[in-house]
């Protein structure tokens, strides 16, 4: 009985901390938009051979923390199967020549690493045969996300190196549409538009099911953004840390700071993203960008008129 109040505590503390952080950060005047965009190397790559991609994007770009900032305000990352991730800047709903120019730098980015170094990227969601390829970053992070992956489902190590997705983001702009937008954005992942491919689906149901899939809370009756918050919390504290293989509330340190690391490990279909204040879809597989374009386009229609 006292665990189960534990956890309750927990999580009504944790919850009011987050509703601090978003109402600091809130409201927002414009509501802008924004994408990560994964593709999947030709060939398995190993640490070697991302350690050069990186030195090539640092010659035009800043390095810093495993990433290269371009002056654009795009950055570029990478993942565990050494698949490359542009990240966009904030986009205003209406620039679509800012989403031209950041598509032309991609292709350019891409086309330049295949010219140089004989690595060529693709936009494709799922490349078999990637299991048991090398694993490209050596972090604390991908290490112990490796090792949880081995026995926590049967394909998680091909989630880690043999997919690549695109995640869209919509800013929030107010406490009061929290709720309405977060449900609408759930209705998108299920929106044949939106959703995985069938392959993809499958390795992510089989990846792990304390960080994977839906939210909780898609389909429950709420009564407001605290409500889902908590909600949301509770699910956090009940996936397991990386690393020590237990619950959050029973790990070492279960300090806010601790929590709120913990949940940038979580990755289901629809989550918060408290660093541009943002809701974010992460349904979609790498797709060609005549492919994409529909779907920036189809995604902020569906997200303009939310209050």
């Amino acid at each position: 009985m006292k665990l189960k109040s534990d956890i309750s505590d927990m999580a009504a503390d944790f919850t009011n901390r987050y509703l601090d952080l978003l109402n600091a950060q809130l409201p927002k005047t414009q509501r802008t938009y924004g994408f990560e965009f994964e593709f999947l190397p030709d060939r398995p790559l190993n640490a070697g051979d991302l350690a050069e991609v990186e030195a090539h994007l640092s010659k035009s770009g800043k390095y810093c923390n495993g990433a290269v900032f371009f002056e654009n305000g795009t950055c570029v990352a990478f993942e565990p199967g050494g698949q490359i991730e542009f990240c966009s800047p904030p986009l205003m709903p209406d620039d679509s020549a800012g989403f031209d120019e950041l598509v032309e730098f991609m292709q350019r980015i891409n086309a330049g690493i295949s010219s140089d170094l004989g690595i060529t990227y693709l936009p494709k969601g799922y490349i078999p045969g990637r299991r048991d390829a090398p694993l490209c970053l050596s972090s604390r992070r991908y290490v112990n996300l490796h090792r949880r992956l081995a026995k926590s489902g049967t394909r998680g190590h091909e989630m880690m190196k043999a997919t690549a997705s695109i995640h869209l983001h919509v800013a929030i702009c107010s406490i009061k549409e929290i709720l309405p937008l977060f449900f609408r954005i759930c209705a998108l992942a299920g929106d044949p538009l939106f959703a995985m491919s069938p392959e993809r689906r499958d390795i992510w149901n089989n990846t792990d099911p304390s960080r994977c899939g839906m939210p909780p809370c898609c389909e429950e009756s709420l009564e407001g953004a605290a409500e889902l918050i908590e909600r949301l919390v509770r699910y956090g504290c009940y996936a397991v840390v990386l690393g020590e293989e237990v619950p959050f509330y029973k790990a070492s340190d279960i300090s806010f700071d601790s929590f709120l690391y913990h949940m940038t490990t979580i990755f289901t279909d629809v989550r918060f993203n408290l660093k541009g204040t943002t809701l974010e879809l992460r349904t979609l597989d790498s797709m060609p960008m005549e492919a994409f374009r529909l779907r920036w386009e189809r995604f902020m229609e569906k997200t303009s008129e939310i209050y």
